[in-house]
């Protein structure tokens, strides 16, 4: 098996993983099951299995092209040492996920918490608990940062690219990723909330600061420098707010 398909099996297996840790985080925003539990697990695994192959042959082919990858990975894979790779990247991704992540709760509570009623008061959504919240983290980290940063902005760079490899077209792609992270979200957010305009905002800004913070890793340091900004970011989104708000209830 070459290297290629042993990566993709790897994020593949891994993505779908994810995929399955992030539903008790989910079941706990819905009020009632729309459908048997057994067949949401089915339906999960089989849909993200297809996205997951789709963005893992994005990436191994066109992220390569332009300049992207998975050099922890493809490292592991060869047999060859990764701790000191994992420590030229650990710090900058940890301080950059959770950085972006006070970002978006100080940005969430000037900006679109006083607009958007639902957000505050006895009107506020459920809180998952945080032990969900913590499965969480590896859909963010991993999946998520497959699809999206992988797949999509691996494509998008492949495209802009053919014109330019400056900064400001691995840029582009960035921000092209980050406002399709955002936009993403919006069929899980519709299920808790009306899609305003405001809403809709709100999911793009606030997803966006993530992602353009894994984008830039991605870009700079690999796939698994942007995975790990997404973990420590959803760690303290998902895991360390939801306890501090229980602790000062």
């Amino acid at each position: 098996m070459t290297l290629s398909w042993k990566r993709a099996l790897v994020l593949l297996v891994a993505g779908i993983v994810g995929t399955l840790a992030v539903i008790p985080y989910q079941l706990a925003l819905l009020p009632t099951l729309s459908f048997p539990l057994p067949l949401i697990l089915l339906s999960a695994v089989i849909n993200g299995a297809i996205f997951l192959a789709i963005a893992i042959a994005l990436g191994t082919w066109l992220g390569a092209r332009a300049g992207l990858g998975t050099p922890v990975i493809d490292a592991a894979l060869r047999g060859e040492p990764i701790a000191a790779r994992v420590r030229a990247f650990a710090s900058l991704a940890l301080a950059l996920g959770a950085g972006s992540a006070v970002a978006v709760i100080a940005l969430d509570a000037a900006a679109f918490v006083p607009l958007v009623p639902e957000l505050s008061g006895v009107a506020r959504p459920p809180t998952p608990p945080a032990w969900s919240g913590l499965l969480a983290t590896l859909y963010g980290a991993i999946t998520e940062e497959t699809l999206v940063r992988y797949g999509l902005m691996s494509l998008a760079a492949w495209v802009v690219t053919r014109v330019s490899r400056s900064a400001t077209a691995y840029w582009a792609a960035i921000l092209i990723a980050a406002v399709l992270f955002g936009l993403g979200h919006l069929p899980a957010t519709a299920q808790i909330l009306p899609l305003t305009p405001v809403v809709v905002a709100r999911a793009v800004a606030l997803n966006g600061l993530v992602g353009v913070a894994a984008g830039w890793l991605y870009w700079r340091h690999g796939l698994e420098s942007a995975m790990l900004a997404h973990g420590a970011a959803d760690l303290v989104l998902h895991v360390i707010l939801p306890l501090l708000m229980a602790t000062s209830a």
